[in-house]
């Protein structure tokens, strides 16, 4: 046998050939392999936990910061199971974020609303001093007033994203699966838009529509014949055949005050051609005035008449309307129900106004459609304007009375005039509003508006079938209706000046108020909507102001019907397409349209401290309306009865003047430091200092009764605290612009205070307000005294 090789240190060259695993026994060998693949395994988790889950955050916050993050991610993709929002994915950890356990919202929707608010916020003030500058200063930075409009606000902002999206779902071409009143909305619409055929017939069709109510003096001249019967009857007539109401007075089929499940006939003071009373007080040489009458004449003169005959006649249309508003309430006197609630059974009125035949004018407007009775009832609510207007009327030809009706008839039809025909009307309401010389806006504008007014219901399903999320909307606004009702009777019980039957009654009320959220479920239903939107389809030809009167007919005569049926509470009179809610005190019932429950008011994905601070302040400013100075005259069936006690009633009256001079206090630099009205605005005023009370109760109470579950911070806004972004949230509701002359207006005639008082002065009464942004006492935004009552 041959030697082996062995190398220079004398080892075996054949066993250098050998496996290393040579020695090993197989035991070994599979022990080492089990080893092996423990170890891979034990790798793979802890990469896992590392990157995966996030584990790592571990050394960075410790133990108890990565079961905080998890058990918010538990929670939080339970309810965004229950909200169709995928909250589990959304969120990051920020270790800046110490307010909110170290977590930070990244969803769309949290960059969304933290984008909105950091545009308008403006850091450099200081929100002790002027919480509105802080929260809404860089609004009109970052924002242009359009030269169409007067103001803009963020009510406003959401109006016009919805008529943006009513535009493309009306402009959408037709589908097979369109209803028929779909259909009729779309071609609404499509009429609408056409100028070309306007130009055509738009303005021989209001000519046409005057003819039909005995034509306008002012075109006719020495053609025109008088009508021979009274006044009464012919106002009824061009009710009837033109649907325009308020012009000498208006009738409604309403509520009885006194028993809210029965209807009433109401005569009310009519609404003036130039929108509010004011501008008349000053008479004829009021600038307002010398515009509002010029306007009539050049209208009169683009109709056909005779710049003579317009001037004079047109003059005499200002007299007879100056003459009405002479004898007309203002709002804040119209504030008291009680007042206005005035009934009488129809064969009365002659003794109480012996020179109005009422009983002609209701006989002659119901004619086929409800008998009248000399029993039935009727509710006067301006005695005192009927008394006056009664002797005016009189004592006024039938020329000026028609001259002035005719004007009303064709003021009301003006968006069906030829666009060079509606120039005036545009530039009216231009200079009216300190908008000089400001462009027509787009048609479409007005077209999107006469949709939704004329056809709210077929134009509101529209909406909701391609807008409205509906799967997190509609629980959202169950959840917080039910913590704001309860956190407003909560509020009740704690009140010390109510005595405890006042308070327990407010309670059945609260307890009984009705809640409707987006839209009423029958616009889904084809047979009602059959029954209800089922017009002939229009032809080409037919002028757009003749298919407006057939579907507002119809309207009219339904409204008509109502008179003498059961009061059918299921009934929504708003479209779900609008930026509103609303509280009725006879029905004793709140109405969240689907239009407002979008953004910035209502975002899927976004915390709980926004939503309740935007949407939520809405409804509970709904709620305390049932509860203001008016809704609070209503008990729980929606009745107007006395349900105070007569000490308690006075001390809200107390409370509530409170409101009143601290409102009055606040002067307005751009109105020339004319003050706010605090006694025309003081219903708005109650609503929106309880509103955002019992928003910020309701959303305490939520999270009190949701511990485990941990609401992250806004991206941008890691800093601050669920408390402080409830009341950022809170003013942007508000934030607006608005042009100086409008303010004017606004502050003589609107209910509502302007945007930077309804911000400002609710979070001045609010201590935990001040205590969220440490402001001192005494410091603007921290008052020593404060108002308050519910």
């Amino acid at each position: 046998m041959k030697a082996p090789h062995a190398d220079p240190n004398g080892t075996s060259a054949s066993w250098n050939k050998k496996s290393c695993f040579a020695t090993l026994t197989k035991l070994e060998i599979a022990l080492l392999a089990a080893v092996t693949v423990l170890l891979t395994l034990l790798t793979a988790v802890c990469s896992f936990w590392l990157l995966y889950l996030d584990g790592y955050h571990v050394f960075n916050e410790g133990i108890a910061a990565w079961k905080q993050r998890n058990l918010f991610l538990y929670h939080s993709s339970k309810l965004g199971a229950q909200t169709n929002a995928s909250a589990a994915t959304v969120v990051g950890f920020d270790p800046s974020a110490e307010h909110h356990s170290r977590l930070v919202c990244t969803s769309r929707e949290c960059a969304n609303i933290a984008s909105f608010f950091a545009t308008n916020l403006n850091d450099k003030a200081d929100p002790c001093d002027d919480f509105y500058e802080y929260a809404c200063g860089n609004y009109g930075l970052t924002r242009e007033l359009p030269p169409t409009k007067p103001l803009r606000h963020t009510i406003i902002d959401t109006q016009s994203l919805l008529h943006k999206q009513i535009k493309k779902v009306l402009e959408a071409p037709p589908s097979p699966s369109d209803k028929s009143w779909d259909k009729l909305a779309k071609d609404y619409y499509q009429k609408c838009l056409d100028e070309d055929g306007l130009a055509v017939n738009g303005k021989a069709a209001v000519r046409s529509l005057l003819q039909r109510i005995g034509g306008w003096p002012v075109l006719q001249g020495r053609n025109w014949r008088e009508f021979n019967y009274g006044w009464e009857e012919y106002t009824a007539i061009v009710l009837n055949r033109t649907t325009v109401n308020a012009v000498l007075f208006e009738l409604t089929v309403s509520h009885d005050p006194s028993n809210s499940s029965r209807t009433v006939l109401e005569f009310d003071q009519p609404k003036f051609g130039i929108g509010s009373r004011w501008p008349y007080m000053g008479g004829l040489n009021d600038s307002m005035v010398q515009n509002y009458t010029e306007h009539m004449v050049q209208t009169a003169i683009r109709m056909g008449a005779s710049e003579a005959d317009a001037r004079a006649e047109m003059l005499e249309a200002t007299e007879l309307e100056i003459k009405l508003v002479d004898f007309s309430s203002d709002e804040t006197q119209r504030r008291d129900p009680e007042r206005s609630n005035n009934p009488y059974q129809l064969w009365q009125l002659k003794d109480q106004f012996p020179f109005i035949d009422f009983e002609a004018y209701v006989h002659r407007v119901f004619d086929g459609i409800a008998e009248i009775t000399p029993n039935d009832t009727v509710v006067i609510r301006e005695i005192d304007y009927f008394k006056g207007i009664q002797h005016v009327l009189k004592s006024s030809s039938r020329r000026a009375i028609a001259n002035y009706v005719g004007w009303r008839v064709v003021q009301l039809n003006s968006p069906f005039l030829p666009s060079k025909d509606r120039e005036p009307f545009y530039a009216f309401k231009a200079n009216q509003t300190g908008m000089f010389n400001a462009p027509i806006p787009d048609r479409w504008e007005d077209c999107v508006t006469l949709s939704i007014m004329l056809l709210d219901m077929p134009v509101g399903k529209l909406f909701v079938e391609n807008f409205f999320d509906e799967k997190f909307a509609m629980p959202k606004m169950t959840e917080m209706t039910a913590y704001l009702k309860k956190t407003f009777i909560e509020q009740l019980d704690e009140l010390d000046w109510m005595d405890v039957s006042t308070k327990n009654r407010a309670v059945k009320k609260a307890n009984a108020i009705d809640y409707k959220s987006g839209y009423p479920l029958h616009i889904f239903n084809d047979t009602w909507m059959e029954q209800s939107w089922g017009f002939k389809p229009s032809t080409k030809a037919e002028p757009l102001l003749d298919l407006t009167l057939r579907i507002k007919l119809a309207r009219t005569t339904e409204e008509l019907a109502r008179f003498k049926q059961p009061v059918d509470r299921s009934t929504w009179y708003q479209s779900p397409a609008q930026v509103d809610a609303f509280y009725s005190p006879s029905g004793n019932e709140m109405v969240f349209p689907a239009g407002i429950m979008q953004f910035p008011f209502l975002s899927t994905g976004v915390p709980n401290y926004v939503v309740y601070a935007m949407v939520g302040a809405v409804v509970g400013h709904e709620i305390t309306h049932g509860f203001d100075d008016q809704g609070g005259r209503y008990d729980e069936l929606g009745n107007l009865n006395d349900w105070w006690d007569t000490s308690t009633a006075e001390k809200f009256y107390d409370k509530a003047d409170c409101f009143v001079n601290q409102y009055e206090s606040e002067k307005i630099p751009e109105a020339g430091g004319q003050t706010l009205n605090g006694r025309l605005s003081l219903g708005e005023n109650i609503a929106d200092n309880a509103g955002v009370k019992t928003a910020y109760g309701a959303y305490k109470s939520w999270s009190n009764e949701n511990p485990s579950v941990y609401e992250p911070a806004l991206p941008g806004f890691q800093n601050y605290t669920a408390d402080q972004i409830f009341f950022i949230a809170y003013a942007n509701n508000w934030c607006s612009m608005m042009r100086p002359q409008h303010i004017l207006q606004l502050i003589s005639t609107d209910v509502h205070a302007p945007g930077r008082f309804r911000a400002m002065i609710p979070l001045r009464n609010r201590p935990e307000f001040s205590t969220a942004f440490n402001c001192p006492k005494g410091s603007p935004m921290n008052p020593e005294k404060k108002c308050a009552i519910w």
